[in-house]
């Protein structure tokens, strides 16, 4: 079972193989590194541990210059569980952490950490400015007793891998590319929230998950699923604001399109899955015309539903 630990955790008492990324949508790349971590750890008796920020780092470095996100932090701590690493760290990125120098970083890793071994990309920077990269790791690492282990990068149809890519396709609602890099569908876990009950006065309730704000995902109206008690149950999942409604708040509104479902959630988080991208979010002219569009929208998402499956 992995065990999520904070900055106010530590130290780790426990001798470690470790890796360091924020691990957006943790693709196939990166579940190659993870992968190498456990065998390692494995072989040398050593802890698997993985490091990674909240938020992204580029958020704070380069507020100007803004990154989307390819999953929450609610869905990336759920793969990381699902790859059953020791530890995970989730370091919030901040002024006090972001400011240590290549060098301290290292300390940090060797002291606080126990990191006998790390793995990490081979164009991996880190340190204050990113001054340090692989080479400079292996040579100070050496020094410090942490053997550095580069890895190159993953492929896939001769292009690579990375969470950049994703993100340009979550942004066009690409999902079965997205598939193919992630190894999976593309699914988010989100918190349960009250709506204000425009989906069930107009006949069409729905189930209101709050995503966060600066998700890559494309916005408009797909056929999906929503997972509960681990089950999957039918859906139409709107991604957006709701223009013809009042435009102000966004959303993920799940529509279940099976006869029987329970409406009630106890639940604080659930997981959507997304199958794939139906339409544009667009404002009706009258309430009376989404209607007929959501009709549409159900009668679409079953034909597609009937063949895309989660597994």
């Amino acid at each position: 079972m992995t065990k999520i630990l904070h900055l106010k955790d530590l130290p780790i008492t426990e001798n470690t193989v470790c890796t360091v990324g924020n691990f957006d949508g943790l693709h196939l790349g990166h579940k190659e590194i993870i992968k190498k971590v456990k065998d390692i750890a494995k072989k040398e008796n050593l802890k698997s541990l993985v490091i990674t920020f909240y938020p992204h780092p580029r958020k704070i470095l380069n507020p100007e210059k803004p990154i989307c996100s390819i999953v929450n932090l609610e869905t990336k701590v759920y793969l990381f569980k699902k790859e059953n690493v020791d530890y995970l760290l989730i370091i919030e990125f901040r002024q006090n952490f972001y400011q240590k120098s290549a060098f301290e970083f290292l300390n940090f890793l060797k002291d606080t950490l126990k990191c006998k071994i790390l793995i990490v990309g081979k164009d991996w920077k880190f340190g204050f400015k990113q001054e340090g990269n692989i080479e400079y790791a292996k040579k100070v690492g050496n020094s410090l007793g942490i053997k550095v282990i580069p890895v190159e990068d993953i492929k896939s149809n001769s292009s690579r891998i990375s969470s950049s890519l994703i993100r340009e396709l979550l942004s066009k609602g690409d999902l079965k590319k997205i598939e193919k890099l992630l190894g999976r569908k593309y699914f988010l876990i989100g918190k349960v929230v009250k709506g204000d009950g425009k989906g069930r006065e107009i006949g069409f309730p729905t189930i209101n998950l709050k995503p966060d704000d600066d998700l890559c995902l494309k916005k408009g109206v797909y056929a999906g699923y929503l997972e509960k008690d681990e089950k999957l149950y039918k859906a139409v999942i709107n991604y957006g604001n709701r223009p013809t409604i009042d435009g102000k708040k966004t959303f993920i509104e799940i529509h279940i399109i099976e006869e029987g479902f329970n409406t009630k959630i106890e639940e604080d988080y659930l997981k959507v899955h997304f199958i794939q991208y139906l339409r544009e979010e667009k404002k009706f002219e009258s309430i009376e015309d989404l209607k007929n569009q959501i009709k549409l929208d159900i009668q679409k998402a079953k034909e597609v539903l009937e063949v895309e499956k989660v597994v």
